[in-house]
């Protein structure tokens, strides 16, 4: 099943028509040099009226770090709030950004903004024939103008079909209703993993907790940091109208710069705990006593064989 929604820029007035759609697609930003103007007001028409709301970017090739910033910088996205990469041609030079471009934005973005669904718009000409690396962060939003509403021409799985641009570029959704698809933006994403490493580590740590006869881990220095919730907050002041150099491109405040990098990294540790953590309840979930039980029955139970052939005389 799915449900229609519709993406609106500078060219459709402030008062569109939300009659028979459950989400809407903003044009927030292009390059580092354009804002849409009609944005804020676009976009709390949606809020206003319930719908699930989402802002989108116009790539251009290079400047990918400063493009994902002035993205988040000026869509401002609330919880809830998915985010794009409208990925196409430039009609203005005829130029392409690469799969790399595309792929690098797309990370830089979900950095930044870690709670909010990522997706990537792309044309069906694009999709099967540039794109190399088939990476879409957490959905594909395909158009294809067929007339044929969610019966893209593509074998990789869509989230999103912009199937017709009468009267305004329209799309479906592959949710059952507008409360799934809001509830689907609201999850944190889950694109990070443990590594290998981690995983290693939180067995080690239960390991040694059960040869030791103790119980879960809550009473680790881990746990007390995570309730203590000491990482420090970070958040850049945002208006700061001298950001930018003279010409209005150029990251000029370093101050500004040290602090919204701080943040990006406070975001990524935040997340990464927030997963350890998730595991920790898992594994103490297992009752360390009943789990410590079952290993050491099983090592009770082990026999070793040892066979021993061609003897050396001796």
């Amino acid at each position: 099943m799915t449900i229609k929604g519709i993406d609106v820029s500078n060219y459709q007035s402030a008062t569109y028509d939300l009659t028979g759609h459950d989400f809407v697609i903003v044009k927030a930003t292009q390059a580092t040099n354009y804002v849409n103007p009609r944005h804020t007001a676009q976009v709390q028409r949606g809020r206003d009226n319930g719908r699930v709301v989402g802002h989108y970017h116009f790539l251009v090739s290079g400047s990918i770090q400063a493009q994902a910033e002035y993205f988040v910088a000026h869509a401002a996205p609330k919880a809830g709030d998915l985010l794009a990469c409208d990925w196409e041609t430039n009609p203005a030079d005829g130029t392409l950004p690469s799969t790399a471009e595309k792929d690098s934005f797309i990370r830089a973005v979900k950095r930044l903004r870690p709670s909010n669904r990522v997706l990537l718009y792309t044309g069906q000409n694009l999709w099967l024939s540039k794109d190399t690396s088939g990476y879409a962060g957490d959905g594909l939003w395909i158009a294809q103008y067929n007339g044929k509403p969610g019966q893209p021409d593509i074998k990789a799985a869509w989230l999103i079909h912009q199937y017709t641009s009468t009267p305004l570029d329209t799309n479906v959704a592959a949710f059952a209703s507008r409360a799934e698809m809001a509830a689907w933006a609201a999850e944190e994403d889950t694109d990070v993993a443990l590594t290998t490493d981690d995983i290693s580590k939180v067995a080690d740590a239960v390991v040694a907790k059960l040869l030791a006869g103790g119980g879960a881990l809550e009473g680790t220095d881990l746990a007390r940091i995570w309730a203590a919730d000491v990482i420090p907050a970070a958040r850049p002041p945002y208006n700061n109208p001298d950001y930018y150099g003279p010409d209005g491109k150029t990251v000029a405040n370093a101050t500004w710069s040290a602090g919204y990098t701080q943040q990006t990294q406070v975001e990524g540790i935040r997340e990464t705990l927030a997963r350890v953590k998730d595991l920790q309840a898992a594994l103490a979930a297992l009752d360390p006593a009943a789990l410590e039980a079952v290993l050491v029955a099983k090592l009770d139970g082990l026999k070793v064989e040892v066979t021993v052939t061609n003897p050396t005389e001796g």
